[in-house]
């Protein structure tokens, strides 16, 4: 195995105008591509809004994108100063094998075992379950709990960012 370059994006997701019940069929779904020879996969997820709370989760498909799974969520955020209070999550490629996907979340880890239910949605905050990333498909699965009221200092913004040697970029 080589030296992996530096993290670079393949996904950067802001969002400062969703109002009301926001998640339509549970969620907002924002599809990207992960490069060929990833090692992991890094997202950072932040959150500022009022009325109710947030979370993400990383989501991977082994059927080009029918049949959705989930690898890792955040916990639920809320009205943070989203600069300081970012969520983590680290996904290894290769899932549980030593190198567990973790979540980090204001200096608390919860790292999966690799065992578990997987179908899309089924996770609860703050959890991994160490599956490993099963194809170059993937999404970030934003799940807003309740009516988000309308401040003008809502946001939500997500980066996905990648290991990898790969020259060109995802989606």
């Amino acid at each position: 195995m080589g030296i992996r370059l530096p993290l670079q994006a393949v996904l950067s997701y802001s969002n400062a105008t969703e109002t009301g019940a926001g998640s339509v069929s549970g969620g907002i779904a924002v599809p990207f591509t992960i490069p060929q020879d990833t090692d992991n996969v890094v997202v950072k997820f932040t959150a500022s809004i009022a009325g109710t709370g947030v979370s993400a989760t990383f989501q991977t498909t082994d059927d080009g994108g029918t049949t959705w799974w989930d690898v890792a969520r955040t916990s639920i955020v809320s009205n943070a100063n989203s600069t300081v209070t970012a969520e983590w999550m680290n996904l290894s490629v290769t899932g549980s094998d030593g190198r567990s996907s973790s979540v980090v979340a204001t200096g608390s880890v919860i790292a999966g075992p690799g065992i578990g239910r997987a179908g899309a949605s089924t996770l609860s905050q703050l959890s991994s379950n160490g599956m490993p990333i099963l194809s170059p498909q993937a999404r970030l699965f934003v799940i807003i709990n309740g009516n988000i009221t309308s401040a003008a200092s809502n946001s939500i913004g997500a980066t996905v960012s990648a290991n990898s040697q790969s020259a060109g970029r995802g989606a």
